[in-house]
């Protein structure tokens, strides 16, 4: 029962004064108008402002890495081929597309021009894996800004959606046989590129002998060895060589006069060994001619000319690798690739190379280890004179 009297005010509970600190706005809640503290209830205070139901979202933070540059990818498993050379530009440091790093670019109407844009080679249905790094940027909210555009879009596919870092994997999927460039785009501009070749893959079948005859011996090596070099070597082109082991076969030659350079006698030493063997399957011929009277000391040698199928010969097998590497390179040459000494067409290598590679040396200047060339000893081919490039991919005979 309440036995307050009427007109009684309530007496209220006081409210302590609370120290403002120095820099603290004021309260939004002032008292009434000669209303003193002590006397101030809750009915007093105003109903703080109604907030919405959803509050606006915050503003997305909107910046742009000024350029996307790509390189090989860790793994030499996770792609085909990469080449920096082909589209080397004129002065490294001072490119005209890609420093300094907030000018204007566009990509260019020509995929071989100077502008330092990396090649990549890749199956249809295969991946292919680079990586990808971004130069001033402000953090990973930047760089999920950025979006990827393949040129013709029927070329291939971005498998990678999404990049939360620089220097992180980045992939693609090849769809149709052709070219394309892929873009990299924030906010409608374009800060990076490189191109793709995009081709069927092919297994090519090669025959491999060792000649035998009363100036040679048979040659040592192992099969299986022999072809995983030369397919780590031309997975850039998307060949897969299958070799078939002839092993050794002993032949009597009619024209003894032997030289690295007697085409004729080399000629005659494919046929009789053919003639001599059942064990020949294959379209495309190697041999091991070792230990020969007469050798000049050649190390290698195609006698039926560029774009045949055989034969190719090496004339050694006292450095494994190295002799393996002579083998990728005559294959080369089956497939209709050049030295670059001898690129009369020059369809192989840039021209800008092409000029500034010595009339004798067949070495050149920004790509010293082609495979194509002549640099290095045994051993340093052997583990080193490896790469092909992209007008190299598009050159060989795939059949």
């Amino acid at each position: 029962m309440n036995t307050t009297p009427k007109g009684t005010r309530p007496v209220p509970r006081p409210i302590a004064e609370i120290p403002v600190p120095s820099g603290v706005p004021a309260s939004p809640y002032e008292l009434p108008p000669g209303r003193p503290p002590e006397f101030v209830t809750a009915a007093d205070i105003p109903e703080p402002p109604k907030l919405p139901d959803e509050l606006p979202p915050a503003l997305e933070q909107k910046c742009c890495p000024e350029v996307a540059t790509f390189e090989i990818a860790k793994t030499r498993s996770l792609y085909f081929a990469f080449d920096p050379t082909t589209n080397l530009p004129a002065n490294p440091g001072a490119d005209e597309y890609w420093i300094p790093p907030t000018k204007a670019k566009s990509l260019p109407s020509s995929k071989i021009t100077r502008d330092g844009a990396r090649w990549v080679s890749v199956g249809v249905g295969l991946e292919t894996e680079v990586e990808i790094a971004f130069d001033g940027h402000k953090g990973a909210g930047c760089i999920v800004n950025c979006t990827y555009e393949v040129v013709p879009a029927s070329i291939a596919d971005v498998v990678t959606t999404a990049i939360a870092g620089s220097g992180v994997s980045f992939k693609i999927k090849g769809k149709a046989v052709g070219e394309a460039s892929l873009k990299v785009i924030c906010q409608g501009k374009e800060i990076g590129w490189y191109h793709i070749w995009c081709i069927q893959p092919v297994t090519i079948n090669v025959d491999v002998a060792s000649i035998v005859t009363p100036n040679s011996r048979a040659a040592v090596y192992s099969i299986s060895d022999m072809e995983a070099y030369i397919n780590e070597v031309y997975r850039q082109t998307l060949i897969t060589v299958s070799l078939n082991d002839v092993g050794a076969v002993t032949v009597t030659p009619t024209l003894s006069t032997y030289s690295s350079t007697n085409l004729a006698h080399l000629n005659q030493m494919d046929a009789l060994a053919r003639a001599a063997s059942s064990k020949f399957l294959a379209d495309y011929r190697l041999y091991y001619y070792v230990d020969t009277a007469g050798h000049s000391g050649g190390l290698g040698v195609v006698s039926g000319g560029l774009g045949n199928p055989g034969p190719g010969f090496s004339f050694f097998d006292h450095h494994t690798d190295g002799s393996y590497n002579t083998m990728a390179h005559e294959f080369g040459h089956l497939l209709n690739l050049s030295h670059p000494l001898h690129d009369y067409d020059q369809d192989e290598f840039p021209l800008f190379q092409l000029n500034k590679m010595s009339p004798s040396a067949n070495v050149l200047p920004d790509d010293q280890w082609n495979l194509m060339g002549y640099n290095g000893t045994l051993p340093q081919r052997g583990s080193s004179r490896k790469p092909l490039r992209y007008l190299q991919w598009k050159k060989c005979n795939r059949s």
